[in-house]
């Protein structure tokens, strides 16, 4: 007689114990630690980053629409059986068609391209009314825009189509180049509000827009929604956005 499978964890409870506490310290305890360290040094407080933190997770799932193409994309989904009666009363099954043509539609992520752009716009705002880096509004546009024309050209070269989510880029490439381009270039003072506004608008630039304005490599996504900031580069700007900042 065949036995239904069955799993047991032999360790003990003070083990069983333990490797949740350490699931809990990986998972949640150090990505809140290290986003509200990030936030807290572009002068927010760790309440106001926790927050974020979880706006932005979840502004991920929502994607606003900006425009919808004339072009038609396969949308693959599962096929379907239909119980019909013939003619002759008798019943039959018919399958529907397994995909399906739409067009193609553009949008922006909530939290990977709205939130991500208020936020370098409030974070630049309060260091220039604080004027704790005594440069002039227009120098410090020049090095957070230098440098982000760097991020935006590495994020670029990096790119991809992807069937299923637009362009993608790699997930620690974006802050990695960040971090280079603030340590490198930046001035001290203006480092924290750099490495975020760069990461997260550069990838987005160059991950996404300039490749979209692109017709050849539009041309070329086949996914039924592309979406700024979405699936395929989400991942890239916030990581950017969050490690650049702690290690600038």
């Amino acid at each position: 007689m065949m036995r239904q499978p069955y799993f047991s964890f032999t360790g003990g409870t003070l083990a069983a114990i333990l490797f949740l506490a350490a699931m809990f310290f990986l998972f949640v305890f150090l990505p809140v630690s290290i986003v509200t360290e990030a936030f807290g040094r572009l002068g927010l407080t760790p309440g106001q980053g926790i927050l974020i933190f979880i706006a932005i997770l979840l502004g991920r799932t929502v994607n606003i629409p900006v425009y919808t193409s004339e072009r038609l994309v396969m949308v693959p989904r599962m096929p379907t059986f239909q119980l019909r009666m013939n003619e002759f009363g008798q019943p039959r099954f018919d399958q529907e068609p397994a995909n399906e043509l739409r067009k193609q539609m553009f949008a922006v992520n909530l939290g990977g391209m709205v939130m991500p752009l208020l936020l370098s716009l409030s974070f630049v705002l309060k260091l220039h009314l604080s004027g704790e880096t005594g440069t002039s509004l227009v120098a410090m546009g020049g090095w957070i825009g230098f440098a982000a024309v760097l991020v935006a050209g590495g994020c670029f070269a990096v790119s991809r189509p992807d069937p299923l989510t637009g362009f993608r880029v790699p997930l620690v490439v974006p802050a990695l180049i960040t971090l280079l381009t603030v340590a490198v270039f930046v001035p001290e003072p203006l480092r924290p509000v750099t490495a975020y506004v760069a990461g997260t608008m550069g990838t987005l630039l160059g991950g996404n827009v300039i490749p979209l304005l692109m017709p050849g490599r539009r041309n070329s996504l086949v996914a039924p929604i592309v979406s700024i900031g979405g699936a395929g580069t989400f991942g890239g700007v916030f990581v950017a956005g969050i490690l650049a900042v702690i290690l600038a």
